[in-house]
């Protein structure tokens, strides 16, 4: 049994790809992670969450957990909210780890158990992830999970955190980012990954597209230039709603390119996020308008000593080969 008499629990349930063998069932101080058939759903469950969602639930095969023991079992209060906000940022880390994508819409529920039954007090249907075009349902290891476990903390610890200003800007970004991971329309994830971007690198009025492609250079290196000018372009085009030049005649070497944009400014933007994350002393810098603005009048060698590596854009590519994709993954009808 995963949860003892008297504990109160939140989790978050998925079914997703899995591969390799799996890390501990306790993974961090105040997180668990269940998979495969390790976890049995209570039959109590049916009758919260009806039949068909409870056959969902009851094929997930990866769980991630966070509970508590309680005083309090029957009462949901401040303890079932602080483990919802615990398992939501092990969710989150997730998101920041690999590009996975489950099968069905994944499940939130919180609750607890007394006298051996596990109830629930409340459930929650989270956003369906959709699926990146060329790698629909890569696997999840365990290393995603330990960093996404990872990560998790650091965000329950970024909370409380006073930084001057706030962290508002932050997690309003990260928000953004998580939300754009179910959004359907390709051109519609590539103007918000670009937004992205945008709420880190703070561009000034007049000179968007300019900053856009410098001011990357912190996350990138030298060398990505064009290639963030063009994401700029497209960006642009998307929120002026001329996606036309794009989707009204299907053109396959223009929606292949579109594919390879998405993957490269969805990884740009998810790397970014996690590196401020896992990094407590970039919190102070990312976190809000003033600090972006003092942050990005250092010199350019004081940024890159704060901030650290740059990474190669085009390991999102990896995987890419237009052999495997057909015109109706690309849209055509």
């Amino acid at each position: 049994m995963w949860i003892d008499d008297g504990d109160k629990y939140a989790l978050v349930g998925l079914e997703v790809k899995l591969e390799g063998a799996m890390p501990p069932e306790r993974i961090a101080s105040d997180l668990w992670v269940i998979t495969g058939t390790h976890f049995q759903v209570p039959a109590e469950w049916r009758e919260w969450l009806g039949s068909i969602r409870a056959g969902e639930v009851g094929g997930n095969n990866l769980f991630l957990v966070s509970k508590l023991a309680s005083a309090t079992p029957d009462i949901r209060d401040a303890e079932n909210q602080l483990l919802e906000a615990r398992v939501w940022h092990f969710y989150v880390g997730l998101m920041l780890s690999t590009m996975f994508s489950p099968s069905h819409k994944p499940v939130l529920l919180t609750g607890a158990r007394r006298d051996g039954l596990i109830g629930i007090r409340q459930q929650k249907d989270l956003d369906l992830p959709v699926p990146q075009v060329f790698r629909p349902y890569p696997p999840v290891v365990a290393s995603d999970i330990v960093a996404a476990a990872q990560l998790g903390q650091k965000l329950n610890a970024m909370l409380p955190v006073t930084v001057p200003g706030g962290l508002w800007r932050f997690f309003r970004t990260l928000q953004i980012y998580v939300e754009t991971r179910a959004v359907g329309e390709l051109v519609d994830r590539i103007h918000q990954y670009c937004r992205c971007i945008d709420g880190l690198i703070l561009p000034a009025i007049g000179k968007t597209k300019q900053q856009f492609k410098s001011r990357t250079e912190l996350f990138l290196g030298p060398g990505h230039h064009d290639l963030m000018g063009r994401l700029y372009d497209i960006r642009s085009h998307i929120e002026h709603l001329h996606e036309n030049r794009y989707l009204e005649t299907f053109d396959r070497d223009v929606r292949l390119d579109l594919v390879q944009k998405e993957a490269i400014v969805e990884y740009i933007a998810r790397t970014a996020l996690a590196q401020i994350v896992t990094q407590d002393a970039l919190w102070s810098h990312f976190g809000n308008t003033a600090a972006l603005e003092k942050f990005w009048g250092l010199a350019p060698n004081e940024r890159r000593k704060i901030w650290g590596k740059p990474i190669d854009p085009m390991t999102a590519l990896a995987e890419f080969d237009p052999k495997h994709l057909h015109d109706g993954h690309l849209g055509k009808a």
